[in-house]
């Protein structure tokens, strides 16, 4: 896949801040980019985990344009897919998924083979790859230090996607994560459910940077509008 071509009418909402870096809808992306960087202080925050209290509240979308961001920034950053229940990765950025992280947890590739460059300078992808049987299982081997031990080394940030909330993987990721921030939709999360997840959040000992508030009405326009806070 290359970002570089003319911009295609499907993706172009998805990736607005490759598309177009000027639209207001940006600023929300720029402003949780922000936000991280300044929650970092002296405390080390390379690892980000993104999820949400539900499915289809925008964490994808935010993590990829969060990702993007920091790439600009000149940062050498890489996003990977956890959802490896419902991977959405490869779909936003039009990419192969035949091998991944599952791959590399079934000891099929070395790390490096998963790799895969976005087309955007500083940016590469790790891809869901083919969909487990027992993804809960995977997460608790040795495999999974492994990997964030050697993107550490390798990558200035490392952009997590993970499950949503109501699924017990999403806890595994998040006590391996510097920080996290949780996603929710403006038109659906119910406030119950968002001061739940928080809540889960903490009780797993993660550090909740903050909240994104997605699909939020921006004058005339409505999409992937996120405004990062400190927790």
């Amino acid at each position: 896949m290359s970002m570089r071509r003319q911009k295609p009418d499907d993706r172009y909402q998805k990736l607005i801040a490759h598309w177009e870096p000027l639209s207001p809808l940006v600023e929300g992306y720029r402003t949780l980019r922000l936000n991280i960087q300044f929650s970092m202080g002296d405390k080390l925050m390379q690892t980000i985990l993104v999820t949400s209290p539900g499915a289809s509240e925008g964490k994808t979308i935010t993590a990829a344009n969060l990702s993007l961001m920091m790439a600009k920034d000149h940062k050498k950053t890489v996003l990977l897919d956890f959802d490896l229940r419902n991977p959405r990765v490869h779909f936003t950025f039009d990419m192969p998924n035949l091998y991944g992280i599952s791959s590399y947890f079934s000891d099929m590739c070395q790390i490096a083979d998963i790799i895969q460059p976005s087309g955007v300078s500083e940016l590469s992808i790790i891809t869901a790859g083919p969909i487990p049987h027992t993804p809960a299982e995977m997460l608790g081997t040795p495999r999974l230090l492994e990997l964030m031990a050697y993107l550490r080394h390798n990558y200035e940030f490392v952009i997590v996607d993970s499950p949503p909330l109501i699924v017990s993987d999403a806890m595994v990721l998040a006590r391996e994560m510097d920080g996290c921030v949780m996603v929710v939709d403006a038109s659906k999360t119910k406030r119950d459910s968002a001061v739940k997840a928080v809540d889960q959040l903490k009780a797993a000992g993660a550090n909740l940077l903050g909240v994104v508030l997605n699909n939020k009405k921006v004058g005339k326009r409505e999409g992937y509008y996120g405004y990062g806070y400190n927790a």
